[in-house]
């Protein structure tokens, strides 16, 4: 039976890792609460119909809540959780002539992709944390890393939508080609995703290799051409401001082996920079009482060498919310300008100490920059239409230190700017309308009106963002 909850109740809805009890109320990091009248969890596809047809508005859809913007807020309104809708539907294995496909409900993660997978396929990337569900990581264009690798919604070959009226309709590439673009990142504007279908690469390992100490104006110097040097790049730097980091960073360089495509790079050439990191590191966000750790120069299986929130068991690692995030994009052939320009408003900031860094821990507001690379897609609100650098931050999510960040924030989106800059949707911007093609937004809000002609599923956030409301 559907969970009916009061978003004060402290109400288990979700499996794995512990800590997301009071996914309900707010997001994981805590900054946006989604206030609620009514939460649902339907357990099946009628409960959902159910639900839908019967809520107040506006209707939302939370994920894992990871999203930092209010996107999922729905004051007053209905939202709704689809944890108890993540079964596998079906799956067909890659073939040497041939895509496979994973078809999933709207509450499947990419965790349990992965596990379902196995070895018999893989996807094409990865988020950083595979705790997100799969449908809320496409609805914001959420990417991986890599020059030859598309966000990935543009993975996704078939998605099904539930309407305000319970209905449902669905888009694929056979039979609609052109509005699977237009349908594929949506923000919860086109009602409740039910079921989607993943393409399915052949299973391949990753070669990583991580490299300390390079020299920041080195890696700066490198971009964007040093993107091409293997399948995956990340940058981060700790040192554009104070602290322990200043004016170094750390790259880690991916290698896919066997490659899905045409674009491998052969052979890693290690560059005349940097220290190879060859010890055993603390993963990213975990939890300090149950710390998991991972070799950052290895080679093993794309789902845990790509993401890292995921053990060689390929189970969830805690994931201990410490960070506020934005994220902006510019066109590639901008890279080394636009981070001069970034480097240049973060000089006065204070870092935190890298992650690799040893002694006592040095927090400031800034925890870390990561650059990387995300190939252009035909999404028609995609925040990466071409191809892009992507300039991530790392903020303390100490509340003390919340309106400095946003400041922060802004400067970041200003000094951009002269960049054709675009922001992620789920991280924190001012994100809105005049950054997507004219002709392409007007298309997408008409899609929006054929199935939401009421507006059900628009909250403050994305009336704001897409339509220009206050």
């Amino acid at each position: 039976r559907a969970l009916a909850l009061q978003p004060s109740d402290a109400a288990w809805v979700q499996r794995g890792t512990p800590g997301y009890e009071k996914l309900l109320e707010k997001n994981w990091v805590g900054n946006v609460e989604f206030g609620s009248a009514k939460a649902i969890v339907p357990a099946s596809l009628e409960e959902l119909e159910s639900a839908v047809r019967g809520a107040r508005a506006p209707v939302r859809v939370v994920g894992r809540g990871h999203s930092f913007t209010p996107v999922a807020e729905c004051a007053g309104g209905t939202l709704l959780s689809l944890a108890r809708l993540n079964r596998v539907l079906d799956f067909r294995a890659p073939m040497a002539d041939r895509l496979g496909s994973i078809t999933i409900e709207g509450g499947c993660t990419y965790t349990e992709v992965i596990q379902h997978l196995g070895e018999r396929g893989a996807l094409r990337n990865l988020p950083s944390c595979p705790q997100f569900t799969v449908a809320g990581a496409i609805a914001t264009g959420t990417h991986g890393s890599g020059i030859h690798i598309q966000n990935l919604a543009a993975d996704v070959s078939m998605l099904e939508f539930m309407l305000p009226n319970g209905t449902t309709v669905s888009y694929d590439r056979e039979r609609t080609p052109e509005l699977i673009e237009g349908v594929r990142v949506h923000l919860g504007c086109l009602g409740v995703v039910t079921k989607l279908t993943l393409d399915v690469v052949p299973y391949f390992e990753v070669a990583a290799y991580r490299y300390d100490d390079v020299p920041l104006e080195t890696a700066i110097e490198s971009l964007p051409d040093v993107f091409k040097t293997c399948d995956s790049l990340s940058i981060w730097t700790s040192g554009f401001g104070t602290g322990p980091g200043a004016g170094l960073a750390w790259m880690t360089y991916r290698h896919f082996h066997p490659h899905w495509s045409s674009h491998a790079v052969p052979k890693h050439v290690p560059p005349a920079f940097g220290t190879p990191q060859l010890a055993k590191m603390e993963r990213y966000l975990t939890d300090p009482a149950d710390p998991k750790f991972f070799s950052p120069t290895t080679r093993g299986p794309w789902s845990t060498t790509l993401a890292l929130t995921i053990d060689d068991e390929l189970e969830e690692t805690s994931m201990k919310a410490l960070d506020l995030q934005s994220e902006f994009f510019v066109p590639l052939e901008h890279a080394q300008d636009a981070v001069r320009a970034v480097a240049e408003v973060a000089s006065g900031w204070s870092f935190s100490s890298p992650h690799s860094s040893v002694g006592t821990p040095v927090k400031g507001i800034v925890d870390a920059f990561e650059f990387r690379c995300v190939k252009g897609d035909g999404s028609w609100i995609s925040p990466h239409p071409v191809d892009s650098l992507g300039v991530h931050t790392s903020f303390n999510a100490d509340p003390a230190l919340l309106e400095e960040a946003k400041d922060a924030v802004a400067a970041i989106e200003a000094a951009l700017r002269p960049f054709g800059v675009r922001a992620h949707w789920g991280k924190l911007s001012s994100a809105a309308a005049h950054q997507i093609e004219t002709s392409k937004l007007e298309r997408f809000r008409a899609l929006c009106d054929a199935h939401d002609p009421d507006g059900v599923f628009r909250n403050e956030h994305v009336r704001r963002v897409l339509w220009g409301k206050d």
